[in-house]
């Protein structure tokens, strides 16, 4: 008979049933727990992605901001010093003199010179009030681009006022690179941001930050697969932060490098200056009246202006966020004239 048998039976489905009951269950624990340590490994990794890339952006924001702080201090100071004498020299000449060939036509009525005494003079108006009272949007603006042709300084200009801020137009308002590390709105004294997208040499970070976002806000996941997918995005992030930082950390070189340069190249203008004054003072205004050592310091005089000058026409990053290859050229150039200068 075996009807009897069914009760059996059932009893033995049941416990079976029951068994893989116990051990889903006790899998669907070791997969939860797995979940949540990957998770928070996951979070781990973006936010020490995500932190190393606000440091890097914030060193390479410091030092564009000094580059642009020295741009201003030296239009305002030793440029203008020399602008405001240098004109004052009647039928200067400097064709008979040894050197650079593009110098021998510059003059107080050369467009080279006119554009060099334009910069300062917007220099002089944008710091008027001091380089505390410069928005960082301005700075960053000064520190990155031309401030001499590419007539950067008037629109800044207004930015500094505070009137028609949205005039800052061009590169200066649409490089994303420069507004994210500035930060800040255009009505706030800022750049504003493109699209809210970020490119370095190349490299996208908007997308990238945007992982690291999901990531820090995911809550733990019941299903390993998704943990999974949050590691393997964290890893992702992670070395397109990586990546990021080394492009940023060029930026930041690049700028230290061409402020250090400024500055070196500055001293010399300074003293040189102070000498085309003297001449000024004891022989006077006329360019015959000097004698050929004193045509030659009047001539090294511009020889520095105008390599400084070359320095402010220079930008350090193109409109996609990456070094302009220029600013290398420029600095080697400056540094080898800066040897030059040594051994006289």
């Amino acid at each position: 008979m075996p009807l009897p048998l069914i009760p059996a039976l059932a009893a033995g489905i049941a416990a079976i049933t029951a068994a893989t009951g116990v051990k889903k269950g006790f899998d669907a624990k070791q997969d939860m727990e797995q979940a949540k340590v990957l998770n928070q490994t996951s979070q781990d990794i973006a936010k020490e992605a995500e932190e190393f890339i606000r440091m890097a952006k914030d060193k390479t924001n410091e030092a564009i901001t000094e580059l642009g702080e020295e741009k201003i201090r030296v239009l305002t100071t030793s440029i203008n010093d020399f602008v405001v004498n240098f004109e004052k020299i009647k039928n200067i000449n400097l064709k008979s003199s040894q050197g650079i060939e593009e110098l021998k036509d510059f003059n107080p009525t050369s467009k080279s010179f006119l554009q060099l005494k334009e910069a300062s003079f917007e220099a002089k108006k944008i710091a008027i009030n001091g380089l505390a009272a410069i928005g960082s949007g301005a700075l960053l603006a000064y520190g990155t681009y031309s401030v001499v042709m590419g007539g950067l300084g008037g629109l800044l200009i207004t930015a500094t006022t505070g009137t028609a801020l949205s005039t800052l137009s061009g590169v200066a308002a649409t490089n994303a690179t420069l507004a994210w590390l500035g930060g800040g709105a255009l009505t706030a004294g800022g750049l504003g941001m493109a699209g809210g997208m970020v490119v370095l040499g190349g490299l996208v970070a908007g997308p990238a930050l945007a992982i690291g976002g999901a990531i820090f806000a995911s809550q733990a996941k019941t299903a390993l697969n998704g943990a999974y997918s949050n590691y393997d995005k964290a890893k992702a992030f992670k070395k397109q932060a990586r990546n990021i930082g080394i492009t940023l950390k060029g930026i930041y070189l690049r700028a230290v490098q061409l402020t250090e340069l400024l500055q070196k190249l500055d001293l010399y203008l300074a003293h040189q200056v102070s000498t085309l004054k003297s001449i000024i003072e004891t022989k006077g205004v006329d360019w015959q009246g000097y004698s050929q050592s004193e045509q030659e310091d009047i001539y090294t005089c511009v020889q520095l202006a105008k390599t400084i000058k070359v320095v402010l026409d220079t930008s350090l990053l193109k409109q996609e966020g990456q070094l302009d290859e220029a600013s290398a050229k420029v600095l080697e150039d400056g540094n080898r004239f800066l040897e030059l200068m040594t051994q006289q």
